[in-house]
């Protein structure tokens, strides 16, 4: 299709919404490919679509690198389910590890309560959650770690409690998970805000 100047692009925009103020009742929809030189050197390669009274304008250079959200749901999936089941088995030999301890403290039976309930929450995740809930408990698991290596004021790094908490987390890798999934969070943020970024939809206020 012959390159359009930026003019013709501007007054492409604006039929557009004519047209979708006209058509404020109406199905109304297509789509128009175009390829435009932007100040002469750099070439745009955009769609213009417009349904049901919304205005998508899509960059087609990404479209190939950058997946829907649809398309990578399943993959992102995959890996939070076993990032899950990772970090519950962790937990759960943590909780193993620091039974005998449990009457010597209430920092100590706090965090064995902790273990138990998060194990729960993923088990419940795992069979009838969703992405959002995934992602919320790896988060909750990030939160989890961080306070299980903070020392209790009244007791301090030197505690029985501690020592014991303290080597329990290296020999389960809870702390080498903690990075694992604080990884694929970041990741996955990334990879959310790259779509959000190259797939702008205009619609009504």
């Amino acid at each position: 299709m012959p390159a359009l100047s930026t003019k013709s692009l501007i007054g492409i925009i604006l039929i557009c919404c004519v047209l979708k103020q006209i058509q404020a009742n109406v199905l109304f929809r297509f789509a128009l490919d175009f390829h435009v030189k932007d100040n002469g050197t750099e070439l745009l390669n955009k769609t213009i679509k417009v349904e049901n009274n919304q205005l998508l304008v899509q960059n087609n250079e990404e479209e190939n690198s950058t997946s829907a959200p649809g398309t990578e749901e399943q993959t992102h999936g995959d890996v939070a389910k076993q990032l899950l089941k990772e970090c519950k088995l962790g937990v759960q030999l943590l909780n193993a590890e620091l039974t005998p301890l449990a009457g010597r403290s209430n920092q100590m039976a706090g965090i064995l309560k902790q273990t138990i309930r998060y194990a729960n929450e993923v088990d419940a995740s795992l069979i009838s959650g969703n992405m959002s809930q995934h992602f919320g408990l790896l988060r909750k698991y990030l939160s989890l770690v961080d306070n299980w290596r903070s020392p209790n004021n009244s007791g301090g790094e030197r505690t029985l409690e501690f020592v014991v908490l303290k080597l329990a987390m290296e020999k389960y890798g809870i702390v080498s998970k903690q990075q694992e999934a604080l990884e694929y969070l970041q990741r996955a943020d990334r990879a959310w805000n790259n779509y959000r970024k190259h797939n702008v939809i205009l619609s009504e206020s």
